[in-house]
């Protein structure tokens, strides 16, 4: 009996033995690949916003009272004084300005009369009021500077002079013509002069093209910096909106995404001529990236996997742990099992990116050389990878939280900022794709190509 017995334990020991087997693997060796974000050409407009009804105060706020005062016009005898009577108006059309500039005058004229043999004549006054009009066109010269070309547009009275006296005829043209000969160049100079003074568009422009170079963090979270490295900058043909007028200059250039540290300053570019371009800027354009640590992707497995039972058959293996690293590009996992196989093993796979379903996927996965070893001695079973297949789809990781959280702070960057005193930085992204993912240390780097419409507006001209 005791013979049997031992037989019949040692049996018992056998079957257990060889029924639930317990591994000890060399864990794989972590390591990584480098990982860069490849710089892409993008443009940044630069919005030029000039109030017409700013200028058009400015310009009113300089010209006021007697215009002109003069005698013997032209060797004639005849005196003209002007004021002006009321506001000047703007209208603007794209890049021209027309406007009117309402004027009362004043003329003395001689009236003389030779009639039997005799010469009759006196001195008359006679008061009225008239609309010179005006065009300013304005264009921008190959230094960035504003010019501006005034010149008349006619005239309408508003009054014409009257006189009291039978007999006597106003020279109601010779006074209007003298009037605007006398005031074109008066009035059209002040404009030309307001509008280059007021306007320094090189001043700004110099500005953003020295800013816009610099170094700039864009999520202080994943320590993503840009650097821009211009290559051009053109203008569009100006155009207007209601009453304003709007200058759109691009800024042409690279753009490079550096994680972890701030880039050094590139030597400042020299600003290009200035040169027009007939078509409107494109889309901002910028590669960026967010990590996402294997520390919370495994979290998420964990809440899935742990404790669930995979079979094959009559063999079961129970997870109790997982957790993740990098090794030559691909995720390695690391699951404790119990079941039919006790202990830690390792599979593999490559990390990809689902566009329908926002998420990170495992493809083809396998069990790690030095595990497959060990299997083929120990759990063969394992190696047909019906178990792989099953435990897989619960790897899946969605990102669509994380690209959400990544065009936030994009967006939120460019919500309203400010590059220096009166400029400030605007837009929204239109768009947001995943153009791969890398394995970092203690991480899975999500990068994305970001496009939207992005713009420097400059809105603080004083007149």
């Amino acid at each position: 009996m005791k013979k049997t017995s031992r037989l019949l334990t040692l049996a018992c020991v056998v079957i257990f033995s060889s029924s639930c087997k317990t591994l000890q693997i060399e864990k794989p060796k972590e390591s990584y690949l480098p990982s860069n974000l490849s710089p892409v050409q993008s443009e940044f407009p630069l919005k030029v916003d000039i109030d017409v009804k700013q200028l058009e105060v400015g310009v009113n706020s300089k010209m006021n009272g007697l215009i002109f005062d003069g005698s013997k016009i032209s060797d004639q005898d005849l005196q003209i004084k002007v004021w002006k009577a009321q506001d000047f108006s703007f209208l603007v059309k794209n890049n021209v300005i027309e406007y009117r500039v309402p004027l009362k005058i004043w003329s003395r004229f001689a009236w003389k009369v030779e009639k039997f043999g005799y010469e009759i004549g006196d001195n008359y006054e006679a008061e009225g009021s008239i609309a010179l009009k005006y065009k300013t066109t304005i264009n921008i010269n190959k230094d960035w500077k504003l010019v501006s070309q005034t010149v008349p547009n006619g005239y309408e009275w508003i009054e014409a002079p009257k006189l009291k006296a039978i007999g006597v005829n106003v020279p109601i043209s010779l006074i209007a013509n003298m009037a605007l000969a006398r005031c074109d160049k008066l009035i059209s100079a002040q404009i030309d002069k307001s509008l280059t003074e007021s306007v320094d568009l090189k001043k700004y422009v110099s500005q953003a093209w020295s800013e816009v170079q610099k170094p700039r963090l864009v999520s202080a979270e994943n320590d993503l910096w840009i650097r821009i490295t211009p290559k051009d900058f053109y203008a569009s043909p100006i155009t207007s909106v209601g009453n304003h007028m709007n200058i759109g200059v691009t800024l042409y250039g690279q753009i490079e995404s550096f994680m972890g540290v701030q880039p050094s300053a590139n030597a400042l570019a020299k600003l290009p001529e200035f040169r027009y371009v007939n078509r409107p800027a494109q889309q901002f354009n910028l590669n960026i990236a967010t990590d996402v640590t294997y520390e919370k992707i495994s979290e998420m497995a964990k809440k899935e996997l742990i404790n669930k039972t995979f079979t094959e058959g009559k063999k079961t293996i129970t997870i109790k742990d997982l957790s993740i690293f990098g090794s030559e590009g691909k995720a390695i996992f690391v699951a404790d099992v119990t079941g039919t196989l006790n202990g830690r093993v390792y599979f593999n796979g490559n990390m990809v990116y689902n566009p329908t379903k926002m998420a990170v996927e495992i493809t083809d996965p396998e069990f790690d050389v030095k595990t497959k070893n060990a299997l083929v001695k120990s759990a063969n079973w394992l190696l047909h990878g019906v178990i792989l297949k099953q435990l897989t789809p619960y790897l899946t990781y969605p990102v669509k939280a994380d690209i959400e959280k990544m065009k936030a702070e994009v967006n939120k960057m460019m919500e309203n900022y400010p590059v220096f005193d009166g400029v400030t930085m605007q837009g929204k992204l239109n768009e947001i794709n995943v153009t791969s993912l890398n394995l970092v240390p203690g991480a899975l780097r999500i990068q994305a190509n970001v496009k939207g419409n992005i713009a420097m507006k400059i809105a603080n001209f004083k007149f």
